[in-house]
């Protein structure tokens, strides 16, 4: 889907109220105590909160195309689109939400890349949460 057509998309009255639902979801999950919410630009949800990290995890792309072939048996040319296509609609999303551009290290206090392994990521992150 052209970013335009999302953008069009994320911004019907229905879409809107999803994410009006949304945000309230991920700020009662929040108020309930320590959790872990990945995307949904929970990080620009709970901006104003003091005690949240953001963390943004990310790989090279060429990790990334291999992790999709492995995962769902893809040939090489179609993870690059499966991937292309994903990352704009997470762009597109957490543009609309925030007004930022989804990536931007600016945005986080923590950037890992994941190529270094699960196990590896979780520990990093975790680390740094402990230390904090």
């Amino acid at each position: 889907m052209p970013a335009i057509s999302l953008n069009n998309y994320l911004s019907t009255n229905v879409i809107q109220q999803a994410i009006t639902a949304q945000d309230k979801a991920i700020n009662m999950i929040a108020d309930k105590g320590s959790c872990v919410i990945v995307g949904r630009a929970a990080d620009y949800v709970l901006r104003n909160r003091k005690d949240v990290v953001r963390v943004f995890i990310h790989a090279p792309k060429d990790y990334r195309v291999k992790k999709v072939m492995e995962m769902y048996g893809d040939m090489e040319a179609e993870g690059k689109k499966s991937i292309a296509r994903s990352d704009a609609a997470r762009g597109a999303y957490y543009k609309s939400i925030s007004g930022h551009e989804w990536g931007d290290p600016h945005q986080y206090e923590l950037s890992v890349d994941s190529s270094i392994g699960p196990e590896k990521t979780a520990e990093l992150i975790c680390s740094y949460i402990e230390r904090k």
